[in-house]
C-alpha cells in the first residue's frame, strides 16, 4: 500500500507492506494485519475517536466514509512457488545432462520400453513376508494387486495408478503405505498432492492407523493453525507458534512424511534429500575407513514417493518432490558389486534396483489440470502434468487409458481401476462411453433419491434447458445467469418438499450446486440464503474436484455463441472443456440435474454426446432441442439400466 497526495494526484514516500487475512466481496471487506499503517493512521486521528468501537486497535470506518490518509492498495504476486519449481526443475535438468548414460532420471521422466524390458520388476520384500495383511479389508481386486505390486517389487520406472472418479484411488494409496511400511521395515516415505486439502486427507485416512511418531504432516511456516483440521495436528511440528520443521534427529525417524508438492522443498531447504544425505554418507565413511577394501553400501533414506491426485499438478510442480528422492545411478552400480555374500549366492535385495528409491503417481488424466492461466504457457504445455504425459509415451501408451487394444507384456504396468463405487449407473453412463472407454463398472452401495421431477423413473438424471440470457460484471471478468439461478432455487424447494421420501431422507447439506464462474456461484448463494437454504453447498467446479454429493445441480451459465472464443482462450466456462465437464457430471452418487442452454451446448461434441443420451432415454426437458441422434457414444450400461 502507498499513501496517495491526492491534491498532486502522486504518491507519497510512504508504503506500507501487509497481509490479507480474510476477504468478504459482498460486503465489500478486505481485512488485512499491518502494524505499521496502524501507527501512521494514528498521527493523524486518535487511537480511539468517540463512539466508534475499536478493531485491534483501530477505528473502524465504513466504505462511504473518508479514512485518512488516502492509500493506493496493490496485490504482490507470491513468487515463491515460481522459484521452487524454477529450482528443482534446473536440478533435474542438471541430473539429466550430468552423464552421457541413461540414469534413474532419464527413466523416471523419459522412460523408454526398454528401461522396463532391459529392468524386470526385482522382488523387494524378505522371503518370510509373503503373507498378504490388509489394513483396509474393502479393498477390491484392483487395489490389491497395485498395494503388492508397489510393495513387494522394485521398479525401474515409475509406476502409475489411474482410474476414473469414485474408483477409491486414494484408498488404494493408503493402503499401499501400509503394505510398504509392513513389508519393507527400513522404507521411509515421501507422500505428496499438490494441493493442501488433498494432503491433508492423506494424512487423516492415515493418522488412524500410525503414531505421531512415525508420521509426520509437514506445513509451510505462513500455514495458519485454523486451516489445518484439529485430528492431525498432533501429526505436525510446531515452534514458536508456527509450523516448522523437526530437529533433524526426529525428521530421520519419521516413516512417512506427508506433504503438498510445494512444501516438500523445506526438506531441499533443510538437505534432506537423497542426493545429499547420500553424499554425506560417502563422505564420512569414506573419511572415517579410508583404507577399507569393501566399499560401504549406501542405501538412500527416501525409499519411496508417491504422489497422489497427480494429474493436478503441473510437472514442474511435481519435479520439487522428486528432486527430493531421486539419486544418481553411480551409487547403485558401485553398491552391486558389494552385494554377494561370502558363499556366492545372492539376497533378495542384492540387485542394484532393490536399493533405488520408487516413483508412484495416481490420478485420473481426464480430470482437471493444472490452472494455468498464462495462454503463452499453455501453447508449450505446461497444462500438460506429469502423469499425461507419461500416459502419452510408448511404455504406457499401449495400456488402455491411452485409448490402444494392445497390452504391456511382462507386466500390469499400470493398473487402471474401474470399479466406481459412488455413482448410479445411469450418471456413469455417459462419462464412461465418453471419457473411460465404456470401461467403468458401477458398485455402488447408495440410497434413492424420490422426486416428482423427474422424466423418467429409471434414470435419476435430468438436463433442463434454459435458454435465459447470460450477463456479465468486470469488463466480462465473471458471468452469471438469472434465469437459471432461478430454475435451480425450484429444483432445491421441490427436492426438500419430498425430502422424508428418499431413502435415507435428504438434507439439505446433501445438496451441491455448482458453476463455471465465481459471480454465478455468489448469486446462487444469495438466492438461496433468503429462503433457508443457506446449507446447500454451492461452489466453481474447481471446488469440487475429489468431492461427492447425494444430489448434484450443475448450472453452465454460458447462453452467448459470440464470447465462446474468449472462453477457450482463457480456458474457462464449461464448452470445449472436457475434462471440466468430466469433473462436474461425475460429483453425484444418487442425482444429477444439469441446466443449461442445450442448443448452444450441442456445438460441443461431448455435450452434444450427452444431450443426445438425454433425449434418448427422455431425460430432457425445456426448449425444443434441435438435434439428430447419430448413435455416438452409447454406453452399454444403458442396456443394464432398461
Amino acid at each position: 500500500m502507498r499513501e496517495v497526495l491526492v491534491d498532486w494526484k502522486m504518491g507519497s514516500n510512504h508504503a506500507f507492506e501487509g497481509r490479507v487475512i480474510r476477504l468478504r466481496k459482498r460486503e465489500g471487506f478486505i481485512h488485512f494485519l499491518c502494524p505499521s499503517l496502524k501507527a501512521h493512521i494514528e498521527m493523524f486521528i486518535a487511537p480511539f475517536a468517540p463512539g466508534r468501537d475499536p478493531a485491534q486497535g483501530m477505528n473502524n470506518y465504513k466504505a462511504d466514509e473518508e479514512v485518512p490518509p488516502v492509500l493506493n492498495l496493490s496485490f504482490i504476486t507470491n513468487a515463491r512457488p515460481s522459484v521452487v519449481m524454477d529450482v528443482a526443475t534446473s536440478t533435474l535438468s542438471a541430473i539429466l545432462e550430468s552423464n552421457g548414460k541413461r540414469d534413474i532420471a532419464h527413466r523416471w521422466l523419459f522412460p523408454e520400453m526398454d528401461d522396463l524390458h532391459l529392468n524386470h520388476p526385482v522382488p523387494s520384500t524378505p522371503p518370510n513376508m509373503t503373507e498378504e495383511v490388509w489394513v483396509d479389508n474393502g479393498l477390491n481386486a484392483e487395489q490389491r494387486f497395485a498395494a503388492s505390486s508397489v510393495s513387494k517389487f522394485q521398479w525401474p520406472v515409475p509406476f502409475l495408478i489411474s482410474g476414473p472418479p469414485g474408483t477409491g484411488k486414494t484408498r488404494t494409496v493408503v493402503e499401499t503405505v501400509h503394505q510398504i511400511l509392513r513389508t519393507r521395515p527400513e522404507a521411509h516415505i515421501l507422500l505428496c498432492a499438490p494441493s493442501n486439502s488433498a494432503t491433508d486427507t492423506l494424512s487423516l485416512r492415515l493418522g488412524s492407523s500410525l503414531q505421531p511418531g512415525e508420521m509426520l504432516r509437514l506445513n509451510d511456516h505462513n500455514r495458519t493453525f485454523a486451516e489445518v483440521p484439529d485430528s492431525i495436528r498432533q501429526f505436525c511440528y510446531v515452534e514458536n507458534d508456527r509450523f516448522s520443521i523437526p530437529p533433524w534427529r526426529m525428521l530421520m525417524n519419521y516413516r512417512v512424511v506427508v506433504t503438498s508438492c510445494l512444501d516438500a522443498n523445506i526438506l531441499v531447504d533443510s538437505a534432506c534429500t537423497n542426493t545429499v544425505l547420500c553424499a554425506f554418507e560417502e563422505y564420512t565413511v569414506s573419511s572415517l575407513h579410508p583404507h577399507r577394501k569393501i566399499k560401504h553400501q549406501i542405501v538412500p533414506h527416501w525409499t519411496h514417493l508417491l504422489i497422489d491426485e497427480a494429474a493436478q499438478g503441473s510437472e514442474p510442480e511435481l519435479l520439487v518432490p522428486i528432486s527430493v528422492v531421486i539419486t544418481k545411478d553411480e551409487i547403485f552400480a558401485r553398491d552391486q558389486q558389494c552385494g554377494e555374500h561370502p558363499n556366492g549366492t545372492t539376497s533378495y535385495d542384492s540387485h542394484w534396483l532393490s536399493t533405488a528409491p520408487q516413483l508412484v503417481l495416481c490420478g485420473d488424466t481426464n480430470q482437471l489440470g493444472p490452472i494455468i492461466t498464462s495462454q503463452q504457457a499453455r501453447a508449450h504445455e505446461l497444462d500438460v502434468s506429469l502423469l499425461e504425459r507419461l500416459f502419452d509415451r510408448p511404455l504406457y501408451a499401449e495400456h488402455a487409458e491411452a485409448r490402444h487394444a494392445r497390452h504391456l507384456p511382462l507386466t500390469g504396468l499400470p493398473l487402471h481401476q474401474n470399479s466406481n463405487y459412488r455413482s448410479h449407473p445411469a450418471i456413469l453412463m455417459p462419462p464412461s462411453a465418453m471419457f473411460y472407454n465404456d470401461s467403468l463398472e458401477p458398485c455402488a452401495n447408495n440410497g434413492m433419491i424420490s422426486w416428482a421431477g423427474l422424466s423418467n423413473n429409471k434414470y435419476p438424471l435430468m438436463f433442463l434447458g434454459c435458454d435465459t440470457q447470460d450477463e456479465t460484471v468486470d469488463e466480462r471478468a465473471t458471468w452469471f445467469n438469472i434465469g437459471e439461478i432461478d430454475r435451480i432455487a425450484e429444483v432445491i424447494t421441490s427436492l426438500m418438499s419430498e425430502a422424508s421420501k428418499s431413502i435415507p431422507p435428504l438434507q439439505v447439506d446433501e445438496i451441491g450446486v455448482m458453476a463455471p464462474w465465481r459471480e454465478q456461484v455468489w448469486k446462487i448463494r444469495e438466492k438461496l440464503r433468503p429462503v433457508g437454504l443457506s446449507r446447500v453447498d454451492v461452489g466453481t467446479v474447481e471446488d469440487y474436484q475429489g468431492r461427492e454429493k447425494r444430489v448434484v445441480i450443475i448450472s453452465c451459465v454460458r447462453s452467448s455463441a459470440r464470447f465462446l472464443v474468449e472462453d477457450g482462450q482463457k480456458g474457462i466456462g464449461l464448452l470445449f472443456e472436457k475434462k471440466r465437464m468430466n469433473v462436474a457430471i461425475t460429483r453425484a452418487k444418487e442425482l444429477l440435474v444439469i441446466i443449461g442452454n442445450g442448443n448452444l451446448l450441442k456445438r460441443d461434441p461431448y455435450w452434444k454426446g450427452f444431450l443426445q443420451f438425454a433425449s434418448r432415454n427422455t431425460l430432457y426437458v425445456g426448449p425444443e432441442l434441435l438435434l439428430e441422434d447419430d448413435g455416438a457414444w452409447i454406453s452399454r450400461l444403458e442396456s443394464v439400466v432398461s
